[in-house]
């Protein structure tokens, strides 16, 4: 079993219609997002991972309007995650040939770094 990671993402967006629209539109559906919320032009989520996978999140937080739109964000790895034990992903019933924050695997300059989204056709699993 792959060791996951607690990466809780605090974001600033233009507006606070932006900041609706990245937490529905690049969140809402990612397999990877337990959380997500705003406030205002604020976002907030909360994404557990593969360990493999903290330079795609760190990513995030170096490139914020190149990646999801947001203005600013800060990512912060905690070192301990007591609940909950087991994580179950949310996945489509048939792998996709888009995810669901719209992206294209085939199409991104870092797949081939990245296993792809594993709601995709184009993911790689690991084991």
């Amino acid at each position: 079993m792959e060791k996951l990671i607690c990466a809780l993402v605090f974001g600033e967006a233009k507006t606070r219609k932006k900041a609706e629209h990245i937490a529905k539109s690049y969140y809402r559906n990612c397999p990877y997002t337990k959380f997500v919320a705003t406030k205002g032009n604020q976002l907030f989520a909360t994404l557990f991972l593969p360990e493999e996978h903290s330079w795609w999140i760190e990513y995030v937080e170096e490139n914020p309007k190149n990646t999801i739109g947001l203005e600013k964000a800060r990512v912060t790895i905690v070192d301990n995650i007591y609940y909950p034990e087991k994580l179950k992903m949310r996945l489509p019933k048939k792998p996709q040939d888009i995810s669901p924050c719209g992206s294209n695997c085939k199409n991104c300059p870092l797949y081939g770094k990245c296993s792809g989204c594993p709601a995709t056709i184009f993911y790689k699993h690991s084991s």
